[in-house]
């Protein structure tokens, strides 16, 4: 990306964005609603063109893009049939054992599309858009709306993959998760932190408090006590946000663990069934900790 500018009308977008992409990086595109950050991800695929500026794909790139809102030509075919028709050339057996490799089997593949949730969608967009030659994912509000099985599965799916990744998200776990590198859109420019989000938030942290810290020509009564006890109310945060972040670790190991017991139990009847229910109660757990790692990242970053 270089010296990139976008407007709308009167409201100026990007001016004079120069970026660079290294191979192998997961990079997670942030900001408000508005600062056009599906705008930046339309001109990298040739969906919006900017005013001036280029965007350049090294010639080994092959990109594969998923919108957050999933659109297919053909809603009223099945999945065998969108499948061959996105892929030509594949046969009918082909295609079901790409579909099977995406958790889509037997008469699953022969529903419309129409019917599908919008996981299911996602899933089936992300089949039709992949191959071994895929090597730089981009996308777009990923775990939107979607169910705690469909977040999984993109999870996992976004694990698996080794090749370069630039996604836009909401999602602080999912940024937690993956994001090596933070684009922060605002005012018109694009900030780059090349750092994980976890780091990300404890420079902007500090950011926040140098800035209240600065001298400012206001009474001294405003300036010795708002600050202080807005930086102590974040330290708390960040503190019980340290936990929180070691707790979530050690309740996603609990669950591979219990996954990895309930394949081996696969055949125990009685066993498998007392390690659902545990596996449950730790999920729920989990979900709860990721609730209160939300509430804590605002608090430390907002208190």
């Amino acid at each position: 990306i270089r010296s990139l500018s976008k407007s709308f009308g009167e409201k100026k977008l990007f001016e004079g964005i120069s970026l660079k992409v290294e191979g192998g990086e997961r990079i997670a595109l942030i900001g408000d609603n508005g600062t056009g950050k599906s705008t930046l991800i339309k001109m990298i695929v040739d969906e919006v063109y900017p005013d001036s500026g280029r965007i350049r794909l090294g010639p080994q790139v092959k990109l594969a893009y998923l919108p957050q809102i999933i659109h297919f030509d053909h809603p009223d075919w099945n999945l065998v049939e969108n499948m061959m028709a996105a892929k030509r050339g594949i046969s009918a057996q082909s295609a079901r054992n790409r579909l099977a490799a995406y958790d889509f089997r037997g008469e699953d593949v022969l529903k419309p599309v129409s019917v599908l949730s919008g996981g299911e969608q996602s899933r089936l967009r992300l089949c039709m858009l992949m191959d071994d030659e895929i090597n730089f994912l981009i996308l777009d509000e990923p775990t939107n709306h979607l169910d705690i099985a469909s977040r999984e599965w993109i999870e996992e799916a976004v694990e698996a993959y080794d090749g370069t990744l630039l996604f836009v998200s909401h999602d602080r776990y999912f940024i937690n998760r993956f994001a090596t590198r933070i684009w922060e859109v605002a005012n018109g420019t694009i900030t780059d932190y090349p750092m994980g989000f976890a780091q990300y938030r404890q420079v902007k942290a500090q950011e926040e408090a140098e800035k209240t810290e600065a001298p400012k020509p206001v009474k001294e009564k405003t300036v010795t006590e708002k600050p202080v006890r807005g930086d102590r109310a974040q330290q708390a945060a960040r503190r019980q946000l340290t936990i929180c972040e070691r707790e979530i670790a050690k309740a996603e190991e609990r669950i591979r663990a219990l996954d990895a017991e309930m394949e081996a139990n696969a055949c125990d009847y009685e066993k498998l069934n007392a390690l659902v229910a545990d596996k449950d109660a730790a999920q729920a757990e989990l979900d709860a900790l990721y609730l209160r790692w939300e509430e804590l990242s605002e608090a430390a970053g907002e208190a």
